[in-house]
């Protein structure tokens, strides 16, 4: 009766609560050394099974319900010896499921006068929006949020112009000089920008774009730190993106994304349409349509990967959160971004993968509920998110 009471503990921590990891620890070997504590277990994690037992137990006292606990104990323990020994372990388990389930119900019922912080995020956490400062050639930074449409600075002959939620370059003339501006996005921010040749640029949070306000040149160069999605404007001109680790990325005129956060494992540029050269340490690799390009940066070697999943990768740039096998660590890079938080871990992070669709502009706690119906749990401290 002791370990049914435990598995009954356990299992509802994990339903109202979460598990630490050594009760889960605890649970895992419950259920590994017991068989039937597996189908008990099943039976009472199916959702609407679940739900019906509990909507009908909940008109039960506490006395009830641990009468009934001892009754469907004494059914267990009083279970003749039938030839049939399957339909023997399967009465079994519905008497020990009956049993687990009250107990259940009764620690359910007993905490609720307990006052719980829910495990994921207490206050609503709202994800990012339209945010972005712009720093002219004279060193003035502008803070794009909330400005309304219409001129906004000149620099020499090129007008710069905010228009619906985005930043337009117009060029009347080739400049006798180059200037530089550059657009940055905080944690929680994303901005689109069209640059002088017609080249639109979405830039992803915590990452900037250092540019030419017009392309005299014979080559149009651009640096990139963190995350964008290009569609270059045909031209005569070689556009290039120069990245972080010296790299850069050659087109004329495509579609392509590149992700070259320096806080991630690798540098990834994905390509929907055209043709780009990948260029590292002397070397030149193509890249066509469906591919994508991936290099560690532990070891600078290129790896091309052939048939990739093109609405994964540009998800953050349609408003979506696309997990798709994805460890807890690289989900949760993701989301500190977006939602300008930051993210502490308890214990060794999970091995476990996960897979699912959100909105961006869900809140926090929305997106964090994929990860919490896997075992994991958070706790929220602040703008901290603590996984355990």
């Amino acid at each position: 009766m002791d370990k049914a009471l435990q598995f009954a503990n356990l299992i509802a921590k994990q339903i109202n609560h979460g598990l630490t990891p050594e009760e889960q620890l605890e649970l895992n070997t419950l259920l590994e050394t017991d068989p039937s504590n597996q189908l008990v277990y099943d039976e009472i994690m199916a959702g609407e099974a679940q739900k019906t037992a509990i909507d009908f137990m909940y008109s039960l006292s506490v006395d009830a319900a641990w009468s009934k606990v001892s009754t469907a104990s004494e059914i267990s323990r009083s279970v003749p010896v039938v030839k049939n020994l399957s339909s023997f372990r399967k009465r079994l388990a519905w008497a020990a499921a009956a049993a687990v389930l009250l107990a259940t119900f009764f620690i359910w019922r007993t905490s609720m006068d307990q006052p719980v912080q829910s495990s994921a995020a207490p206050v609503e956490i709202l994800p990012g929006g339209t945010k972005a400062t712009l720093t002219l050639a004279d060193g003035k930074v502008i803070s794009l949020d909330g400005l309304t449409n219409g001129d906004l600075a000149s620099e020499g002959n090129v007008q710069v112009i905010k228009m619906d939620g985005k930043l337009q370059y117009n060029a009347s003339k080739d400049n006798a000089a180059i200037t530089y501006n550059t657009i940055q996005t905080p944690r929680g921010g994303k901005y689109q920008l069209v640059l002088a040749d017609g080249t639109v640029v979405w830039l992803n949070a915590a990452s900037s774009l250092r540019f030419p306000v017009a392309f005299n040149g014979k080559e149009r160069m651009v640096e990139l730190k963190g995350e964008a999605y290009f569609e270059v404007k045909k031209d005569g001109k070689p556009f290039k993106v120069s990245l972080q680790n010296g790299s850069q990325i050659e087109v004329k005129g495509t579609t392509f994304n590149v992700n070259a956060y320096q806080d991630e494992d690798m540098l990834i540029a994905t390509l929907l349409e055209g043709k780009i050269n990948f260029l590292m340490q002397g070397k030149t690799q193509p890249l066509f349509p469906g591919q994508q390009i991936r290099v560690t940066y532990e070891q600078p070697e290129i790896q091309v990967v052939d048939d990739v999943d093109v609405e994964k990768e540009i998800a953050w740039k349609n408003d979506l959160f696309i997990f798709k096998g994805m460890d807890v660590k690289s989900i949760m890079r993701e989301i500190s971004r977006w939602y300008d938080i930051d993210v502490v871990y308890k214990g060794k992070p999970s091995p476990e993968t996960f897979s699912g669709i959100v909105s961006r502009k869900s809140n926090l706690a929305q997106v964090l509920k994929i990860m919490e119906e896997g075992g994991v749990r958070f706790e929220m401290e602040g703008r901290t998110i603590v996984v355990y």
